[in-house]
């Protein structure tokens, strides 16, 4: 418990010191290509376009995440016939925290590991969990830092509204 404590603190602090790099919206999404936790295959966040994502950044030590993984799980099932996928990576430093966590806490969403924390640094990351939600055409639709029970409303409300565009965005 106290381990996973330093750790988030350590995080929080690379990250608040980390160079700014702002995430625009209406600015392509970085890239993202990295491993999947669960078989290690490379998973970019390009070969998903064309949908809509939710690209999800969590870690084990994060207790908000242990209600928002469920929570983006039942909106992946909830559009699992449209274009819609959740992208999850993952912060752990350590790949074993992951997999354990993802153990105990199933999702049915692909989740890719960024040990490193070059993929967070890109995204300008600058709070536990953070998720963005990107168009079809790859674009950054809206950013959403930590989380709250009530904000699956009017993600879902985003998600509709931009599944509802043949456009995408």
């Amino acid at each position: 418990m106290i381990r996973n404590y330093v750790r988030g603190m350590f995080l929080a602090a690379a990250f608040a010191s980390a160079p700014a790099q702002s995430i625009e919206i209406g600015s392509t999404a970085p890239a993202i290509s990295q491993p999947q936790v669960a078989t290690g295959t490379l998973l970019s966040l390009e070969s998903l376009r064309g949908k809509v994502v939710l690209v999800d950044f969590w870690a084990s030590w994060c207790s908000p995440c242990l209600k928002s993984l469920p929570l983006y799980d039942g909106l992946r099932q909830e559009f699992a016939r449209a274009d819609f996928e959740v992208l999850a990576v993952n912060v752990d430093e350590d790949l074993a925290d992951a997999k354990s966590f993802l153990d105990a806490h199933a999702v049915s969403y692909p989740v890719v590991h960024d040990g490193g924390g070059l993929v967070a640094l890109s995204y300008g990351l600058k709070a536990m969990p953070s998720s963005y939600l990107i168009d079809r055409s790859g674009k950054v639709h809206a950013q959403h830092s930590g989380f709250k029970e009530k904000d699956i409303a009017s993600l879902r409300a985003e998600i509709q509204a931009l599944l509802a565009d043949p456009d995408g965005h």
